[in-house]
């Protein structure tokens, strides 16, 4: 208990970030890049993963690359994929779009990168790549 009461409390909300690389980024821009992830919240978390089921409570394969361009949008901090500039230069009309123009399916290593961060452990990542 006095542990915990010493500790600086702004760090219990404060949201992990990680550098990782983009390949398809990469071929957009000519040379290597690297985009920076932000962990999920569990309650944003638990909302994409609703996403997954339909409205009897089975699984909607057709879904999974929705799941995964959501985790881009909500975990994807640089670039910024709310940014209306880029959205236009891409012409994508909304972040998910402009996800899918930027990694295309990466965003499945992207969003099991971003699902780890968010401190899910290894069962969570191993659950998105088999998604």
């Amino acid at each position: 208990m006095e542990k915990l009461l010493s500790v600086d409390k702004t760090k219990a909300t404060e949201k992990e970030t990680k550098k990782i690389k983009s390949k398809k980024l990469a071929k957009l821009v000519g040379e290597d890049a690297e985009i920076t992830i932000r962990e999920l919240s569990g309650k944003r978390y638990n909302t994409l993963q609703a996403m997954l089921y339909d409205k009897k409570g089975n699984r909607d394969m057709n879904a999974t690359y929705d799941f995964n361009l959501m985790c881009c949008v909500y975990g994807v901090v640089d670039p910024c994929l709310t940014d209306q500039k880029l959205m236009e230069h891409f012409g994508a009309s909304t972040p998910k779009d402009l996800a899918a123009i930027l990694f295309g399916m990466e965003t499945g290593s992207i969003a099991s990168e971003i699902v780890k961060l968010s401190g899910l452990g290894d069962d969570a990542e191993e659950e998105v790549k088999n998604l």
